[in-house]
């Protein structure tokens, strides 16, 4: 699994409903960042969407760049068709589980599915068609939103340990998901300009495989 998929079932931001509306039910926020009106609410989260010349540009910008996964719902009293997921609920489960329990679940299925794929190693120092499998293994749960997109979109952020330096570094999963029903994995992918290397295999291991491929 790879992120190959990145742009399937993506859903723009819409608004659901405002202070004030009927059936509005105020969101979890911080009151000191969530000081924007309604129409500059809209605007933040749609900005994207104003910034470029077709939803196809808009939805690459959108996902390339986290903005889906890192979402400040702390900023917005207005309510969206992305959702925070909480992580002790259990909304999406049966008791005595909880969300974070489907969430680890997932993740851990979603990581599965990347290490056992072929992927292209980073470089320095094999060269960039140098192929490998990769042997991440997870760590924890970090946060998550959601959508609707028949049945639920998550966007799972969390954590893995990198085998080659034994350091904790951030993943991101996006998978579609109903319960008692089916579970989609659209991709899994180490975040995006986060600022560390990945490797996934252990260095002696990632040394083996590269010079190997190399000779052949």
């Amino acid at each position: 699994m790879s992120d190959s998929g990145w742009n399937r079932w993506l859903e723009a931001p819409c608004l659901f409903w405002r202070p004030g509306d009927y059936n509005y039910q105020t969101p979890k926020h911080d009151p000191k960042k969530a000081i924007y009106t309604p129409e500059q609410e809209q605007e933040r989260i749609k900005e994207e969407v104003d910034n470029s010349e077709n939803m196809f540009d808009y939805l690459y910008i959108y996902v390339k760049h986290n903005i889906d996964f890192d979402i400040d719902f702390d900023s917005f009293r207005c309510v969206f068709n992305y959702h925070r997921a909480y992580l002790d609920a259990n909304e999406f489960v049966d008791e005595p589980d909880t969300t974070g329990d489907l969430l680890v679940r997932l993740s851990k299925e979603a990581l599965d599915g990347r290490n056992a794929t072929y992927v292209r190693a980073p470089p320095p120092p094999p060269p960039t068609s140098t192929l490998i499998k990769t042997d991440f293994e997870f760590a924890s749960v970090v946060k998550a939103n959601f959508h609707y997109s028949a049945g639920f979109m998550f966007l799972i952020t969390f954590e893995v340990r990198d085998p080659y330096d034994g350091l904790i570094k951030p993943f991101q999963a996006r998978v579609r998901h109903l319960k008692h029903t089916f579970t989609e994995h659209v991709f899994c992918r180490p975040k995006p300009n986060a600022g560390v290397e990945y490797y996934g295999t252990a260095k002696t291991d990632f040394e083996k495989d590269t010079k190997k491929q190399r000779l052949e």
